[in-house]
């Protein structure tokens, strides 16, 4: 007599294996409403529901943008708690341990206000409100490898003797040549040499 426990146990199995693969967090945002980019696309707005089959130790990153506040980069890890369906699944198989762990089931991110000055707000006493900003921005992308450490300093230097061009920002106009490169719309050479004109045009 045919064991009919066999698909049964087999149907089970998968389930669990594509039900641990996987993993769902809510990405809220103070305030909500802040624009959400993941790969320099727009996937929607807080709160998002986030959802991938990344393995274990997979990292992703999310910018959120709000007007009026700085932008938020974070990393999200997928590392936070452990998936009990994937390690009993790994038990019988191997593979579902590259699973075994999951997004937490929420995220809640505060944004800082005063990111997003208009240009033709006139600054009293020739002080320069964006340069804490400015110089966070240019410090992101020399951490990504955006700019060299040499742009870095040579704008910093700008902006710490008021000569920095806000109106036509370095930063602003970089991590828009940075997408896109990220998106195969330049090549390296031309994303460093359009680059090279943005650091030294910049006044």
């Amino acid at each position: 007599m045919k064991n009919n426990r066999t698909p049964f146990c087999l149907m089970t199995a998968a389930a669990i294996l594509l039900a641990s693969c996987s993993s769902t967090t809510l990405i809220q945002s103070t305030p909500s409403g802040a624009d959400v980019y993941i790969d320099n696309q727009k996937r929607g707005v807080t709160p998002y529901s986030y959802s991938d089959t990344k393995i274990v130790g997979s990292t992703t990153s999310i910018t959120l943008k709000k007007q009026g506040y700085q932008d938020l980069r974070v990393l999200l890890q997928r590392n936070e708690r452990a998936d009990v369906g994937a390690i009993i699944g790994g038990c019988f198989v191997l593979v579902p341990f590259l699973w075994t762990m999951q997004y937490d089931p929420a995220h809640n991110y505060e944004m800082q206000s005063g990111s997003n000055v208009e240009a033709n707000d006139k600054p009293a006493n020739n002080a320069q409100p964006n340069s804490t900003n400015e110089l966070v921005k240019l410090k992101n992308l020399l951490d990504q490898g955006a700019i060299t450490q040499d742009d870095y300093t040579t704008l910093k230097v700008k902006i710490l003797s008021n000569e920095y061009d806000y109106s036509n920002s370095a930063s602003d106009q970089i991590i828009k040549l940075k997408g896109l490169f990220d998106s195969n719309l330049l090549t390296k050479d031309e994303y460093n040499s359009q680059k090279a004109k943005v650091v030294k045009g910049n006044k």
